[in-house]
């Protein structure tokens, strides 16, 4: 059981970007002058708040993050054979 943990996290993370991104463009739309708003919020990328004014919610880069973190961090565990 515990060999599956690298695959459970990886998977966690894959599960999390692919979340960030859809987020992501459902604030941004497909304009790929706001991809770095993926992992950024500064300049244009704090508007993304705005959409707390109008009861959404506002792109946070910290789903990607979290999800980037956790893919890596499968993927070494299971480069290592610590589980």
């Amino acid at each position: 059981m515990l060999g599956k943990i690298p695959q459970l996290i990886t998977l966690v993370g894959v599960v999390l970007l692919v979340a960030a991104v859809i987020w992501w463009q459902q604030t941004f739309g497909f304009d790929v002058d706001n991809i770095k708003c993926l992992g950024v919020k500064d300049g244009i990328c704090r508007l993304s708040s705005i959409g707390k004014v109008f009861g959404g919610a506002g792109y946070n880069p910290l789903l990607f993050w979290i999800g980037l973190g956790c893919l890596v961090g499968g993927t070494v565990l299971k480069k290592l054979k610590i589980f």
